[in-house]
Order: C-alpha cells, then structure tokens, then sequence
C-alpha cells in the first residue's frame, strides 16, 4: 500500500516493486494528451477554416466523424505494430496480454522471444482496444452533444419561453417522454460513471488492481512500460533502404509503408509542434524581452526602439509665418430685417476671426465646437 511505489517502484525501497508497472500519473497523463489533441485539432481547422472555408467549412462540420476515423487508422497502426495506442507509446507504455499465472520462474522458463510473443496483442484485443479508445468516446460525444441539445438539465420551456405548465400537452408522445427521462437521467449517469472511474484510480493507486480502467480487466489486457528492446511487428516502422543504392527498392517499399511512414511521423511531429506552439506563445507573450523594450526600455541586448518623431504642422494647411501680404478673413454679416429683436435694440457686435466670444482670447485657445457651431475656448465653455 506504499503510494511511492506507484510514482517511482524504487522509492518504498522493497524488492518485489516491479520496474515496468507504470505509475498512475503516467498513465493520467497519457489520457489526458489524447483528450486535449482532438480540441487542439478542432480549434486549428476552425482558424484556419474562417479564412478558407471553401475548402474546410465542410471538415469542421463533420470534425467529429472525421476526427474518429482518423484516431481509428492511427491507433490500429499503433496497436498493431508496438502494442500501444498512440498516446501510450509516445510516453513509452505498451500493452500486453497478462497471463494467467505470473510468476518469474514461469517467465525465466521460456526465451525472450517467446514470451513477447505470447504476450502481443491479438487481434480480437486490437479491435476490442480500437472499440474502448476510438468509438465509446465518439459515442460519448454525441450523448453530451445530444444532452445539451435537450436544454442542458435546465428547464428551457419554464426559464427561457417562461411557458406555464398548463399550456403543456396532457399526453407528450413517446419521443418526448424519452428526451425528457434521457435528460433527467444522463447526469446522473455521469456522476456514476465517474466514481466508477476513481474506483478504479485508488485501486492501481494503491496496488490493488493491475488495471487502472475496467474494460483492460474485461480484455485481460494490462499497460506496462517499455523495456526498450521491443522490435515493431509490422514492416511499416522498419528502416528503409538508401535511396541511393536502391531506388527501385526504396520506391516500392515507400509506396507499400507510406501510411505506415507517417502514423509513425507523428510521434515525433506532436513535440515538434508543442514546442512551436509554446514558442509562438512567449513570442507574442509581454515577458518577451523585445517586446518589453518596446514598451519601457528596460529590455537587455540591443538598444531600445525609440519613439518616432513628433509629426510638424504641414505648411500646406497651417501658416507657421505670416507673407506680408496676408490679410485677417472676413466674415459676412447679414442685416437685421426688424431691430427689435434684442431686448437693448442694439445688434450684437460682428464676430472676430479666431477670437473666443466668451473670454476674447486671441486665437481659440484649446477649440472646443458646440452643437450650435459656434467655437470657443474649451476652458471658457465650462464643460467637465
């Protein structure tokens, strides 16, 4: 029951700790990879389907189904050549058939050879493997898309349509009745589903269990870690010859393993792209030295980006010196048709170009417009 044990076997310090019994946490982590691919793979075709959505609107549409098809093609390469899906081996794990009785002087009986070989996963194994990695979860996500379609758990006819529960029809059809019991029921479904699920966590936690989920003990399919000297079983993974000395050889054989050739590319294509996301990330991210340099100066490894120049008036609009033959605008001013239209009888003065009403600063100084169009000094107006 030593909880180190599952983290690291040497750390309890006991001689029966097995070295190829992975930890809980590697496993965890390996689930955890394949569920965050399928939302980084959607939310790239969504970027990239805004810009071209001739050609992608219709692979978004269908994200799910196509997504599945493609995990299917992936992880049956993967159960079929190193006995591990595809998140599993890229964390070094496998599977293997447990045998019936385990015991090490059974195992020291027989070669090497053989016991890996009695050990790979047969072919009802890879289908059953397929099923649990690639459909339930397809059809998960459909019964959580079809939940929320239904409202969520939330009454949508009461709260939304704020319906009363008198204008419901007195006989709801079949199809109703089993939408409303489907939504009323999947959350508790998940809920069991669930502890189910951490049941199983605390036992491979603390050593009761060799399987962490229960449909490895349904296949009697266990995960282990790599020895490190496991061959591939399919010739796909298997080095090509030099293209140099045999081209025909090379060509054919390229041809026959080209799907094989990529699945097997995308264990080294999945780091390749985290670390270019992360590092477009801190890129645009303001911990950026260059970034900050531009903000404040205080980066280090090159001089810093001033600020450009203050733009000058243009002499084409403003005149920054007078010509001597220039002369004040004249403004139009229109008679008065009756003179008693002022309170005094007195018409008010003529307006002066550039001279504020209020207080008479010459120019306006700060022009502020008002609804009326007339313009005076901002700090004349009294507008706060």
């Amino acid at each position: 029951m030593d909880i180190l044990s599952s983290v690291d076997p040497t750390a309890s310090g006991g001689t029966l700790a097995d070295p190829y019994r992975p930890s809980f946490f590697e496993l965890i982590a390996q689930e955890q990879l394949s569920q965050l691919l399928k939302p980084a793979v959607r939310y790239v075709l969504t970027v990239l389907a805004q810009r071209n959505p001739r050609y992608l609107l219709r692979i978004v549409n269908r994200f799910d189904e196509l997504y599945a098809l493609l995990m299917l093609a992936i992880d049956h390469h993967y159960l079929r050549t190193w006995n591990a899906s595809f998140t599993e081996n890229f964390y070094g794990l496998m599977r293997r058939r447990r045998p019936a009785v385990s015991a090490k002087r059974a195992a020291s009986a027989v070669s090497h050879s053989t016991l890996l070989a009695s050990q790979r996963l047969r072919t009802r194994e890879v289908r059953a493997s397929l099923v649990y990695l690639v459909v339930l979860p397809y059809l998960g996500t459909k019964l959580t898309q079809y939940y929320e379609h239904l409202g969520g758990g939330t009454g949508v006819d009461d709260v939304l349509l704020d319906d009363a529960p008198t204008l419901r029809r007195d006989a709801p059809d079949l199809r109703a009745r089993i939408e409303d019991a489907f939504r009323k029921g999947y959350p508790y479904a998940q809920v069991a589903y669930q502890l189910w699920m951490l049941a199983y966590n605390i036992g491979y936690l603390f050593n009761r269990t060799p399987y962490w989920r229960p449909w490895l003990r349904w296949m009697r399919v266990d995960v282990r870690r790599m020895r490190g000297d496991e061959e591939p079983h399919t010739q796909a993974a298997r080095a090509l010859p030099s293209p140099w000395r045999a081209p025909l050889l090379f060509t054919v054989l390229l041809t026959r393993r080209g799907a094989g050739l990529v699945f097997e590319l995308l264990k080294y294509a999945l780091p390749a792209s985290i670390f270019f996301f992360k590092f477009l990330e801190w890129w645009y991210s303001p911990s950026n030295p260059r970034r900050r340099r531009g903000d404040d100066g205080a980066g280090t490894g090159g001089a810093p980006v001033q600020p450009p120049a203050p733009l000058r008036p243009s002499d084409a609009g403003v005149m920054t010196h007078r010509p001597p033959t220039y002369q004040d605008a004249h403004i139009l001013t229109r008679g008065l048709p009756d003179a008693g239209l002022f309170a005094d009888d007195e018409a008010p003065p003529a307006l002066v170009h550039n001279v504020c009403p209020l207080c008479g600063a010459a120019p306006i100084q700060n022009a502020c417009v008002l609804g009326t169009g007339y313009a005076f000094c901002y700090t004349s107006t009294g507008v706060r």
